[in-house]
């Protein structure tokens, strides 16, 4: 079954089971940060600091990142209205001695669409896209929708490696063990969902059990 063919409430009844909205959601196929890469792109979010951040740095700092790019402005759930999220990762990064010259900072993108669009706007200015390999970082649910808009803007030239951060509470090992974590992977799928039927991601082929 393709992605933009599931009907919403078949997710929130018919396919709500562990197994379907993993295979849904999750994508554990992705090909891993094991080589030298140009550009390690962090998304903001509410996991931001410390689990993305944290595993950016551990990256930059094996020397398989050679520069951080910190996407995020105020978004809609932020509680704080004033700072930028690319701004408060990039103060963390300081504080742990990388250059400011290795940080490329996004700070105006209100959601994940705009993370992309605006933080390839500034690469496309400033280098050459098509020859360069990215590292999409950002919590491990939401990896999937990552991978699926960049892959919809970009030529298959460019290379894409990915890094699912676990939170514990969201990840694949941890999801179905808390409301807070059902919730926000069946919101995921849902979005997804969405997406697919809209052609803003390329459609997905889906093998769902009830």
């Amino acid at each position: 079954m393709k992605l933009s063919e599931i009907p919403y409430i078949e997710l929130l009844t018919k396919y709500n089971s562990r197994y379907s909205l993993e295979e849904v959601v999750f994508d554990t196929q992705y090909p891993k940060v094991e080589n030298k890469t140009d550009f390690g792109i962090v998304f903001g979010g509410v996991s931001m600091i410390p689990y993305r951040i944290e595993e950016a740095l551990k990256l930059y700092n094996d020397d398989l990142i050679d520069k951080l790019v910190l996407t995020g402005g105020i978004g809609y759930l932020n509680k704080d209205r004033k700072t930028p999220e690319a701004f408060k990762m990039r103060e963390f990064l300081l504080k742990h001695n990388v250059p400011d010259s290795d940080i490329i900072v996004e700070s105006k993108s209100r959601s994940t669409f705009e993370n992309i669009n605006l933080f390839l706007q500034i690469l496309k200015e400033q280098y050459n896209i098509d020859d360069t390999s990215l590292a999409l970082i950002t919590s491990d649910f939401h990896l999937k929708r990552c991978f699926a808009m960049i892959r919809k803007l970009l030529n298959n030239d460019t290379l894409l490696y990915g890094c699912g951060v676990k939170d514990n509470i969201t990840d694949i090992d941890s999801w179905y063990k808390s409301i807070y974590g059902r919730r926000m992977i069946l919101k995921e799928a849902l979005i997804l969902c969405y997406y697919a039927k809209n052609r803003t991601i390329d459609d997905i082929e889906i093998n769902l059990k009830r």
